[in-house]
């Protein structure tokens, strides 16, 4: 329902301006020459431009980071059409002075940078939504791993491996939790390590949860240390 009602805050405004602009072109006394109508158009389609900027800027996606991320497209679609504007209204004055291809001239270069500006910036928009989507996806399994040791740790079913598993649920939370191709086995083994670990702790048996939490907390150290190879390979552009 909100964003309904921002939408239609939206098209009122948009609507105001165009009969705001029009009313002032048609009142002030500018001849009405071929300059005039071409400055009109041009700014009727600057206007007309607006519902795609202002529906991709803040109806294409949803939550509120979606939202800043379109404020650079807004702008620059609103600043494309403030100049529009002005620059219409002084062609319109100048009408019976300037020559028709000017004004022309001018209008297609503003609009085709405002054009090229617009698609570069959603393009940099949805790469950054792109990256953050990843990211959530990559650090879904570490925090999956996580998740399952804190809980096994918080039963305390099995005494003797209590503090192992406390040790082990301190060494999750502090491991880097983004994980790509590169760790994927040891990822693979990790899993299968937490996987036995819950079953020992559901059979009660508190040697073999002893046995796999050691194992885990040792293949998550080498998880650990693979990754940070990784990233150091990364930074020295290898």
């Amino acid at each position: 329902m909100e964003r309904r009602i921002n939408e239609i805050r939206w098209w009122i405004g948009l609507g105001t301006a165009a009969v705001v602009y029009n009313v002032v072109a048609f009142a002030l006394p500018f001849a009405k020459t071929a300059v005039f109508f071409l400055s009109w158009i041009f700014t009727m389609a600057a206007l007309a431009a607006q519902v795609y900027v202002i529906r991709t800027a803040f109806f294409k996606g949803e939550g509120i980071k979606s939202k800043l991320y379109g404020f650079p497209i807004a702008r620059i679609g609103l600043l494309y059409l403030a100049v529009q504007m002005v620059l219409g209204l002084v062609f319109m004055a100048l009408g019976t002075v300037v020559p028709f291809w000017l004004p022309l001239a001018l209008y297609v270069i503003l609009m085709g940078a405002a054009l090229i500006g617009l698609i570069a910036t959603e393009g940099a928009r949805e790469e950054v939504e792109r990256q953050e989507r990843k990211l959530v996806k990559d650090v879904c399994r570490m925090r999956k791993f996580q998740s399952l040791v804190n809980a096994l740790a918080r039963e305390g079913q099995i005494p003797e491996a209590k503090e192992q598993l406390g040790e082990l649920a301190e060494a999750f939370r502090y491991s880097d939790p983004v994980s790509d191709g590169a760790l994927r086995e040891i990822e693979d083994t990790l899993a299968d390590d937490l996987a036995h670990l819950q079953d020992a702790v559901a059979l009660f048996d508190g040697e073999k949860a002893l046995e796999w939490c050691r194992k885990a907390k040792l293949d998550l150290e080498a998880r650990n240390q693979l990754c940070r190879l990784h990233k150091h390979e990364i930074q020295e552009g290898r």
